[in-house]
C-alpha cells in the first residue's frame, strides 16, 4: 500500500493521506505539467536566485545543524534545505486579508484530484489556492455557512469512489462538515451516546460531554472517518462510517484525557500513515507534545521512528496544531516558540522521529505578525516541496500590545 517514488531530490514515501492514493497522483502530475512552466523552479530554484546544482550534497555536516535553532533549514535524506519565502505566490483579495486578521484557527488540504489548495476563512467563506498555487480564491456556489462564522480548525480532502470530498472539523459550530466543492453532504454533530463500540465514550457523551471538534481525516483502508475532540474533556477519537449513503457516528472510539484514564492530552490533530505497509492514525496530542499512533480500531501502536515510549516526545516545549508526513519528514506546526526560536513559534521538522530542522515565518520580512503557527500544507509538485503556512492570532496577546495576526504565507524549500 505504500508506495515510494523518486521526485527530484525528495525520495517521497506515499502515505495513504493526499499523497498515498497513486493513481490520482499520477494524473495530477500529468494534467499539470504544463502549466508549471509558470513557475521558474529550474533544479530547485526559481527565477532571480543561483542555488547551484541541486544534485549535490549539503556541505554542512550533520553536528553542525542545530535542528531546533530559527535556521530555517532542515534536512530530508542527507541533504540540508532552506526555506524561501514566496511572496509572489498565493496571491489574496482585499476581503480575505482583511477577514483573517482576525486568526486563522485553521488548517488547509490539497484536493487529491485537481491539486487546489482548501481552507475556510472564518466570515469570508470556502476559499481554494490554485494548483499553480498562484492565488487564492472563493469557491463558486458553496453554502452560505462558510461565510457564516464556521472555522476550518481541520480539514481533510479526500477520494471515496473515484469522486472528490472536502470535510471540514469546526470548533466555531461544534460540527464535521463532509462536502463536495462547497455542497454539504453531511453534518455530524454532537453524538448521543449509544453509536460507539467503547462503552466510557458512550457513556460520556450520555451525560453531556462537550463535543468540540479540532480535526478529521478519513482512513481509505477502513473508508471511515476519524474525528479528535482535544478541546473537550473526553479527549477522544471517534469514528464516522457511511451507512447506506450517510455520514453517522459509529464502530470504534478511543483516547480519553491523561489523568482521567486516558493519554492524550489535547488531541488537536490526526493524519492517517502506514506502518508494516497496514493503516495507522496518528494523533498530535498538543499540551505535553506527543505524537501518538493506534489502529483504525483504537489500540495504541509504537509511533514510527519512537525510542525508548510507544510515542514520540517532541523537544521541551512543543505544542503541535497538526501533522503531516512528506517521505520520512513529518512537518508539526507549533503553537508558541521553542527555547531557541527567539519568541516566534516555528514548524518543527522531524526525520524519522527526531528533529531535523524548523521554519519561522516570522523571521522574514513582512512576516513578522505571523507568531502562532496553527495549521501548515506540504505541497510537492514536480519534484520541488511547498509549504503553505497559515497562522493564529492570539487575543490575549493582541489586548496586551503584542503584534500578531493571522497570515497566509508560502515558502518552497530548495537545496543548499
Amino acid at each position: 500500500m505504500e508506495t515510494t517514488t523518486t521526485a527530484g531530490a525528495f525520495q517521497i514515501h506515499h502515505p495513504p493521506k493526499r499523497l498515498s492514493i497513486v493513481s490520482y497522483t499520477r494524473f495530477f502530475i500529468c494534467s499539470v505539467f504544463a502549466l508549471l512552466a509558470g513557475i521558474p523552479m529550474n533544479g530547485m530554484a526559481h527565477e532571480g536566485h543561483d542555488h547551484g546544482d541541486a544534485a549535490e550534497t549539503s556541505t554542512e555536516s550533520a553536528a553542525a545543524f542545530d535542528p531546533t535553532a530559527p535556521t530555517n533549514k532542515f534536512q530530508a535524506n542527507g541533504k540540508t534545505y532552506r526555506w524561501e519565502h514566496r511572496p509572489d505566490l498565493g496571491k489574496q483579495s482585499e476581503a480575505m486579508f482583511d477577514a483573517a486578521k482576525g486568526g486563522l484557527h485553521n488548517n488547509a488540504d490539497r484536493d487529491l484530484l485537481t491539486g487546489e489548495i482548501v481552507t475556510v476563512v472564518a466570515k469570508h467563506g470556502l476559499v481554494k489556492l490554485d494548483s499553480e498555487l498562484k492565488e487564492w480564491t472563493l469557491v463558486e456556489d458553496q453554502d452560505p455557512v462558510f461565510a457564516a462564522g464556521m472555522n476550518a480548525h481541520g480539514t481533510d480532502c479526500f477520494v471515496l469512489d473515484g469522486e472528490s470530498y472536502w470535510t471540514f472539523a469546526s470548533t466555531n459550530t461544534q460540527e464535521v462538515f463532509v462536502t463536495k466543492r462547497g455542497e454539504v453532504l453531511a453534518k455530524l454533530t454532537q453524538p448521543k451516546g449509544d453509536e460507539f463500540d467503547n462503552p466510557t465514550v458512550n457513556q460520556y457523551f450520555k451525560s453531556g460531554g462537550r463535543f468540540t471538534p479540532c480535526d478529521v481525516v478519513f482512513l481509505p483502508d477502513a473508508k471511515r472517518l476519524v474525528v479528535v475532540i482535544g478541546y473537550a474533556p473526553g479527549d477522544f477519537a471517534l469514528s464516522a462510517e457511511l451507512v447506506d449513503g450517510q455520514w453517522k457516528w459509529g464502530g470504534p472510539a478511543w483516547g480519553g484525557r491523561e489523568g482521567s484514564g486516558g493519554m492524550l492530552n489535547t488531541g488537536h490533530g490526526v493524519q492517517v500513515a502506514t506502518a508494516d505497509g497496514k493503516e495507522i492514525v496518528e494523533i498530535a496530542s498538543r499540551s505535553h507534545g506527543r505524537i501518538f499512533s493506534f489502529t483504525p480500531g483504537g489500540a495504541q501502536l509504537r509511533t514510527p521512528g519512537a525510542d525508548k515510549e510507544y510515542f514520540i516526545q517532541l523537544p521541551k516545549g512543543s505544542n503541535p496544531c497538526n501533522l503531516f508526513h512528506v517521505g520520512d519528514n513529518m512537518f508539526l506546526p507549533l503553537l508558541n516558540p521553542l527555547p531557541k526560536t527567539n519568541g516566534s513559534a516555528p514548524v518543527l521538522v522531524l526525520e524519522n522521529g527526531k528533529p531535523a530542522g524548523a521554519l519561522v515565518p516570522a523571521t522574514y520580512e513582512t512576516l513578522n505578525l505571523m507568531q502562532h503557527m496553527h495549521g501548515f500544507c506540504p505541497v510537492e509538485i514536480d519534484g520541488k516541496l511547498f509549504g503553505i503556512v497559515l497562522s493564529w492570532r492570539n487575543g490575549g496577546e493582541n489586548s496586551n500590545g503584542k503584534p500578531n495576526d493571522g497570515q497566509i504565507a508560502i515558502f518552497e524549500a530548495v537545496q543548499e
